[in-house]
């Protein structure tokens, strides 16, 4: 499990070579039985992104990704129009706030967990990408757990969008705590 100062890091299943974790990283396995074969209305379950989760408030829980099924453009496609989500007992408890600014040509391209700020509550990192006219670009994510639901900050995150790994967003993060926290 995801203990304070440990990673999970989920990577997306693209055309290229997904962002290598860090040496700290532990890589998380596909979603098990549990976490299996999670549905929502209008949405594809995107399992090589979705994981148990062993932390509070959600111990016991999945974090699941769906991608939009009018976006997408058939089940193997990257998971546009992403949406992220806390599952208990099959059901979505809770739908994180928008980490990709609602733009419908991003997907994540990894996840991470970890206590960015010491407070013994586990947080959310995610590395994401976005379609341009020629090429894709970073669209990055910290949700802060604040012992009852996570929440996040797009003009913090907007500083994080040069960046391409879940590593580099936890450093620079952890450097920059007040920007966050």
């Amino acid at each position: 499990g995801a203990a304070a100062g440990t990673s999970n890091a989920v990577a997306a299943e693209q055309n290229k070579p997904a962002n290598t974790p860090p040496a700290n990283t532990v890589a998380a396995k596909s979603a098990g039985d549990k976490c299996n074969d999670l549905k929502l209305p209008g949405k594809n379950f995107i399992a090589k992104q979705s994981f148990p989760i062993d932390f509070e408030p959600f111990a016991g829980g999945c974090f699941a990704t769906f991608g939009s099924k009018d976006e997408m453009l058939d089940e193997k496609d990257v998971p546009r129009g992403s949406t992220f989500h806390i599952f208990k007992g099959g059901k979505s408890v809770l739908e994180l706030p928008d980490a990709l600014d609602g733009q419908p040509a991003c997907w994540v391209e990894a996840v991470s967990v970890k206590d960015l700020n010491g407070d013994g509550k586990t947080d959310i990192i995610m590395a994401g990408s976005c379609l341009s006219a020629k090429d894709s670009y970073p669209s990055n994510a910290v949700y802060v757990n604040n012992g009852k639901t996570f929440t996040t900050d797009a003009d913090a995150n907007s500083k994080l969008n040069d960046l391409k790994t879940t590593k580099a967003i936890e450093d620079y993060v952890t450097s920059h705590m007040k920007s966050f926290f």
